[in-house]
């Protein structure tokens, strides 16, 4: 795992479990100057882009719509 080049948590679907902590908080530096610096790195420069959050959400919502449409009640999932 040292070499890698994608961390993935995996979440657990069975009881709806999320990761409401950002992914960098499990990461450990031996040198607590080394942890401080990539943390604020990623705090103040990794920025999702909002008109793919918004075009994302409106998918969703889409999505949702179209469930509900086939009779799912919550609109949570569909497979067309």
């Amino acid at each position: 795992y040292q070499n890698a080049k994608v961390f993935h948590f995996m979440g657990d679907n069975q009881s709806g479990a999320r990761l409401l902590v950002h992914f960098y908080a499990y990461m450990f530096f031996e040198d607590w100057r080394q942890d401080t610096w990539t943390k604020r790195f990623v705090r103040d420069h990794l920025r999702y882009v909002d008109e793919i959050q918004c075009a994302a959400a409106r998918v969703v919502a889409a999505i949702r719509l179209k469930a509900k449409e086939h009779g799912n009640k919550e609109g949570l999932l569909d497979t067309f």
